[in-house]
């Protein structure tokens, strides 16, 4: 059977075996790693995340993107910023700021995966939810999202919304790290006489 005949349940549980995750994906566990290179950070799993994991994984099986920290996890990012992220606050903070290292590091990749997400339909703003999504084939959900329906050139909207969420990125990216800094700053400015 072809992946696209496989039904979601089926194709995310070699999904998971495939790359060493747990059967849901880690959407149970705590904490998740993130792998970038030879190094693994430990980083708290909160229940908006654990909500929207198994979403973000079906757009991995229905777009092709892999599971690559520097190509595949930028390009859906960007992706998912394109079709919209829907109202779950941390899928806009995790993939604004992979979509600002997208910038950096594939730039041509993360503005084709962004103009794909602008002609898809987004996951998150489904009416359908997760059980029903992942009885369905993987071909079947690509129909719904729309994924790759359409082959269009990129338009000025989409460059100017990709410098807008771009630049979003940036700051969502910067700004949690500015500020650690500077209350680091200030804690050693307190502390030290003079």
């Amino acid at each position: 059977m072809s992946q696209d005949a496989a039904l979601i349940r089926d194709a995310l549980a070699h999904h998971y075996v495939a790359h060493g995750l747990p059967l849901d994906g880690g959407a149970s566990n705590p904490w998740f790693n993130v792998r970038i290179g030879p190094l693994t950070l430990r980083l708290p799993n909160p229940p908006a995340r654990r909500r929207a994991v198994v979403m973000h994984d079906i757009n991995h099986l229905v777009t092709g993107y892999n599971t690559t920290f520097s190509e595949g996890e930028m390009a859906i990012a960007a992706f998912e910023v394109g079709a919209g992220c829907g109202r779950l606050a941390i899928v806009w903070f995790i993939n604004l700021s992979m979509l600002a290292l997208g910038l950096v590091v594939t730039p041509r990749a993360a503005f084709a995966a962004f103009v794909r997400g602008r002609r898809s339909a987004s996951i998150y703003a489904s009416d359908r939810d997760t059980t029903a999504l992942t009885a369905m084939s993987v071909e079947h959900v690509r129909t719904i999202l729309r994924v790759d329906s359409v082959e269009a050139r990129a338009t000025f909207a989409d460059r100017a919304l990709f410098v807008f969420w771009g630049v979003l990125g940036a700051v969502v990216l910067v700004a949690p790290l500015l500020i650690v800094v500077l209350a680091l700053w200030a804690l050693l400015r307190a502390l030290l006489p003079g």
